[in-house]
């Protein structure tokens, strides 16, 4: 029985989780949302369904929730969410679960992947270097026993906290970042920058012009740090925060993985 399985990832963590769950359910293809984000209408009807995501400010990420929306299903599937995040996942999966409602669907199962921390501004939480190793293993232990769920298709509550305390930090914490300190308006790239235009084919969102002088950032910036973290030359900073601090990215994920995302890398 087909699986597909829809993802976004940043710096590979929730494509890292998908490839190794594919693997262990067989029969499964992953699709990427950018790609998609570029139809009118999305139409699914495979048998099962995961729509994998890192969480972003205790929550879905907008490009996520413009995917979800757009998203409709031919048939009865199975419907299943993976979210990564870096210690806790908030409410995310809580608000797959209402988007599929107001669709008429239902979100069987919701499972939580703790992978490395990848935020990096205006606030860094990249503190968790010393346990990657410790979180990859933990997360490749989980991968077997959430397959076999999806195989039997049995369902479950989401996992994580739907909270209205950390909704509300979590809406809070987004605000500072994108309207206070307004990270994509001191995004800037650096005189290390050799115009390879790596920022401008990863980003998800479109959001980067790479000219002959210039590197230009627009207003529809995600904030997922693809530009930053997988940049060679290590030029794109966000202000002067993020200034000699290291930057990340999965160790299995590849920077051709990651301009597949788009469909036209």
């Amino acid at each position: 029985m087909k699986t597909v399985i829809y993802y976004f990832t940043g710096t590979g963590n929730t494509l890292a989780i998908v490839r190794d769950l594919a693997a262990e359910l067989g029969d499964s293809e992953l699709v990427p949302v950018p790609e998609m984000m570029r139809r009118q209408e999305i139409a699914c009807d495979a048998d099962a369904v995961g729509i994998a995501f890192p969480v972003y400010f205790l929550d879905l990420p907008e490009i996520v929730e413009g995917f979800v929306r757009k998203l409709r299903f031919t048939g009865r599937s199975y419907i299943f969410g993976i979210a990564t995040c870096g210690e806790r996942p908030g409410g995310a999966l809580f608000s797959l679960q209402a988007l599929l409602e107001e669709k008429g669907q239902a979100l069987a199962s919701g499972f939580v992947f703790v992978m490395p921390e990848n935020f990096i501004g205006p606030v860094d939480l990249m503190g968790d270097a010393p346990h990657r190793q410790d979180k990859y293993a933990a997360a490749r232990g989980r991968i077997a026993p959430v397959a076999a769920m999806i195989r039997e298709r049995k369902q479950s509550l989401p996992e994580g906290n739907p909270s209205a305390i950390l909704r509300i930090g979590g809406k809070i914490t987004r605000s500072l970042a994108t309207t206070l300190y307004n990270t994509p308006r001191h995004l800037r790239a650096t005189c290390r920058c050799n115009h390879c235009r790596t920022c401008e084919r990863i980003c998800p969102a479109r959001n980067i012009v790479v000219e002959k002088d210039a590197v230009i950032f627009g207003n529809s910036c995600t904030q997922c740090y693809a530009c930053i973290h997988w940049c060679p030359q290590g030029a794109i900073e966000i202000g002067r925060r993020t200034a000699g601090k290291p930057r990340y990215h999965h160790p299995d994920v590849t920077l051709a993985d990651m301009l597949r995302q788009r469909g036209d890398a």
